[in-house]
């Protein structure tokens, strides 16, 4: 049955839970740019990093893992570089051109298998146009074939029932968990269709799992989403208390250089 794994988070969200995850795609007039993922430890997060191992082993494993989550981004992304601290840990990854880069809206390696027989989300693509000293960025947001979104019929109440109690009991292991990916734009924003924007900053993604109830008219959208959550039908999750997300197919930026 498709909906046997009905809101199960990826288990790498439910291993590392208290933590707050943030994805800033930089991009410049000309189209080059950076990828920036920043992890906030929770203290059991922390726990476990004070205990792995700090070698040189370890960190050549670490810098694979990069590359390969720079490779599974587009042609010419490149890992740059990681800064860890006791409290955060910051991986930098470069694009020369931002049509090539295909990069999840969820924070966190792209291209690795989640586990537990769930379907890799579809990533966000991008096209720029120039006209002019202006640049014209559109975002690409993936949308599920109309036969993988699911209806309240199609979700038993004997289901939503069973999900709703799930949720609350893996609530307390998610206490803390927040989501959030944005668009910077290097110069001045001059017009977008997003209703997430502010400054040069065009939020994609925010999630708030503190925020994300179990009663059942909010749980009922949640549960419409599918299998992951994380492979996000905005038309469906918009309306959900505990996230933003821009129900609009293309979300379109139009921007001049710094």
């Amino acid at each position: 049955m498709r909906r046997r794994g009905l809101l199960l988070l990826p288990a790498a969200l439910l291993s590392v839970a208290c933590f707050e995850g943030q994805r800033t795609i930089r991009v410049k007039a000309d189209g080059s740019g950076t990828v920036v993922d920043t992890l906030v430890l929770g203290e059991q997060m922390k726990a476990m990093m004070a205990g792995a191992d700090k070698g040189k082993e370890a960190a050549a494993k670490d810098k694979g893992k990069y590359e390969a989550t720079a490779a599974a981004m587009g042609p010419g992304v490149r890992f740059v570089g990681e800064e860890k601290t006791a409290q955060q840990i910051k991986a930098t990854y470069a694009f020369a051109d931002i049509r090539a880069v295909k990069i999840g809206i969820s924070p966190g390696p792209a291209g690795e298998d989640e586990g537990g027989g769930q379907k890799k989300a579809e990533p966000l693509t991008f096209r720029l146009t120039r006209q002019g000293a202006k640049s014209i960025l559109t975002v690409v947001q993936p949308r599920p074939a109309p036969k993988e979104t699911a209806t309240d019929a199609s979700v038993p109440d004997a289901m939503r029932q069973m999900g709703m109690a799930m949720w609350t009991m893996m609530k307390p292991m998610m206490k803390g968990l927040k989501l959030r990916t944005v668009l910077e734009v290097d110069g001045t924003l001059v017009r977008t269709n997003s209703r997430l924007a502010k400054g040069s900053t065009i939020t994609l993604l925010e999630m708030d799992f503190d925020q994300i109830t179990a009663d059942d008219a909010n749980f009922k959208k949640f549960a419409r989403a599918g299998d992951d959550p994380s492979a996000l039908d905005p038309r469906l999750l918009q309306a959900v208390k505990g996230i933003k997300v821009s129900p609009d197919p293309e979300v379109v930026i139009e921007f001049t250089g710094s």
